[in-house]
C-alpha cells in the first residue's frame, strides 16, 4: 500500500482540473492505496460550499461523497484559507496548518500536483 497526495491548488471556476483532481482521487482507491487530498493556494476555494452550477460548472458532490465514503483524507491548508478570508469549509474536510500539510506530503510515496 503506497500513501498517495493529491495536491490542489487552482481556482476552480476558470478549469475542470480541480473535478479532474477528485475524479482521479477517486479512482487511485481502487488499488487499496490509501489517498489524500490537499487544498491549497487558490485550491481552497474548491473545499468551500459554493454554488459553481451558477457559472454551468457542475458541483463536485459525487467526487467529495465518494472520497468521504472511501474514508480518504482532506485537508485544507488553514494559512491559505485566512489569506483568502474563508470561513467555513465542507463537511469532512479538515483545515490544518502548513506543517500537516509538509508533514503529509513528506510522508507520502507519491505526490501529484494539480
Amino acid at each position: 500500500m503506497k500513501n498517495i497526495v493529491v495536491i490542489v491548488r487552482n481556482l476552480p471556476f476558470n478549469t475542470r482540473k480541480n473535478a479532474e483532481a477528485l475524479r482521479m482521487s477517486v479512482g487511485l482507491t481502487l488499488r487499496e492505496d490509501k489517498v489524500t487530498v490537499i487544498f491549497i493556494d487558490d485550491g481552497v476555494y474548491t473545499a468551500t460550499p459554493t454554488k459553481p452550477e451558477l457559472i454551468n460548472v457542475p458541483p463536485p458532490v459525487r467526487e467529495f461523497g465518494a472520497l468521504n465514503m472511501l474514508k480518504c483524507r482532506m485537508l485544507a491548508d488553514k494559512t491559505s484559507l485566512e489569506k483568502r478570508g474563508i470561513h467555513g469549509v465542507i463537511e469532512n474536510i479538515n483545515p490544518v496548518d502548513r506543517e500537516e500539510i509538509i508533514r503529509t506530503i513528506n510522508e507520502s510515496d507519491i505526490v501529484i500536483p494539480f
